[in-house]
């Protein structure tokens, strides 16, 4: 049991901590230089990002392939928000961005949300728009452009695992091949089919002609798809 004392002396210490909070509120909301947390780990993840590329402004399109939530995610100095967001390629050894792929999320609700990604391949939620349960399941489906007989294929590709609270793709999926230190890019289709996806001339972002490796020679590639659609191996 608490002696009156005791209690007297807790009741003190509470009483100046809430003085003490609500002065430090004072100094915020008057705009006093108080320093803010700070997160050595997240401040050198921004920095080896590197700056902007010329040319790219800020926006949907800047960025492709790194942790979008190093920035948007409320840390660092990007607006909006983003609550997921990520970059699709076509193959897991090229840079060549998809456009149009859908990457269905579900989360442990059950609840199904859609997204799209641009040009420069980037997708990406806003925090104010969806707030998914985790963990969730993704898969990426990708339609390819129509062929000479104007036919087109889907694959879809269904992630292995679960994702428990990362909500940067590139925060696991570095814009490289696979290989012991991560799995790789999030892509369409095997790297053993034919690539006909192409680097867009009219696209801000991403990679330019030339830029990307192994980009010039999977452009070139047909698919030879017939009119059925068939479904690509697993992600």
């Amino acid at each position: 049991m608490t002696g009156p004392l005791e209690h007297s002396a807790s009741s003190r210490a509470r009483g100046a901590l809430v003085a003490a909070c609500g002065s430090f509120a004072l100094l915020v909301a008057a705009g006093a230089g108080v320093m803010a947390c700070a997160s050595p780990t997240q401040d050198a993840l921004i920095e080896s990002l590197g700056e902007e590329v010329d040319g790219v402004p800020r926006g949907e399109l800047h960025r492709y392939g790194q942790p979008c939530l190093a920035c948007h995610g409320g840390y660092g100095p990007g607006s909006p928000q983003f609550s997921i967001a990520g970059t699709v390629f076509a193959q897991p050894d090229d840079e060549i961005p998809v456009s149009g792929a859908r990457v269905v999320i579900t989360d442990s609700t059950g609840e199904k949300t859609t997204l799209r990604s641009n040009c420069a391949g980037n997708f990406y939620a806003q925090q104010g728009d969806y707030a998914p349960v985790y963990p969730i399941r993704v898969e990426v489906i990708c339609s390819t452009p129509p062929g000479f007989d104007g036919a087109t294929t889907t694959y879809r590709n269904v992630m292995g695992t679960r994702i428990n609270r990362e909500g940067s793709c590139a925060g696991c999926h570095d814009n490289e091949p696979a290989s012991q230190d991560g799995p790789g890019r999030v892509y369409c289709m095997d790297a053993r089919l034919n690539n006909p996806f192409t680097l867009s001339d009219n696209c801000a972002g991403g990679p330019k002609r030339g830029d990307a490796s192994g980009a010039a020679a999977s452009s070139a590639a047909s698919t030879g798809a017939d009119a059925a659609t068939s479904t690509g191996a697993g992600q």
